[in-house]
């Protein structure tokens, strides 16, 4: 019996699943008392949950998509978007957070190919100041000032 992709790949993140919570398991606490493994044990099993219903869906859905309705992968956009990651990653620390998000977002949105310039802007300065409300400020994360000291 030979798997096919979507078979290996619920396989796979099963599997995945499985040594996570092994090994979070014990240290995963309470609801009202979490410990230290509580995220990455019910990640775990949020997972496992979605990568059988994953399997299940496909198992059950014999019919193969025509050719025309298949989604073919542009390498170009995801090599850019990985680079972009890397840059933002080396960026950070000397530019801060805020210029570097909103840079970062910028050209993401603009990868997608908005039509307009304005709505790259203005959704590149919305996920900005949401992410920075949400972290900064309601989380008390510390986040990267860089050498122009806002934010």
């Amino acid at each position: 019996m030979t798997l096919g992709r979507d078979q290996l790949s619920t396989v796979f993140w099963i599997a995945i699943s499985i040594l996570v919570c092994a090994n979070f398991w014990q240290d995963v606490g309470s609801f009202v008392s979490p410990g230290p493994g509580f995220f990455p044990f019910w990640s775990a099993v949020a997972l496992g949950g979605l990568a059988l219903t994953n399997g299940a869906t496909r198992l059950l859905k014999k019919k193969e998509a025509p050719a025309e309705q298949r989604v073919s992968i542009k390498w170009g956009k995801v090599i850019f978007v990985v680079a972009s990651l890397l840059i933002y990653s080396l960026l950070l620390s000397t530019f801060g957070y805020l210029i570097t998000t909103f840079a970062l977002m910028l050209l993401l949105f603009a990868v997608t190919e908005r039509p307009r310039v304005w709505s790259w802007l203005g959704s590149a300065l919305l996920a900005t100041f949401l992410s920075y409300v949400v972290f900064y400020l309601w989380l008390n994360v510390q986040l990267p000032a860089g050498k122009f000291a806002f934010g």
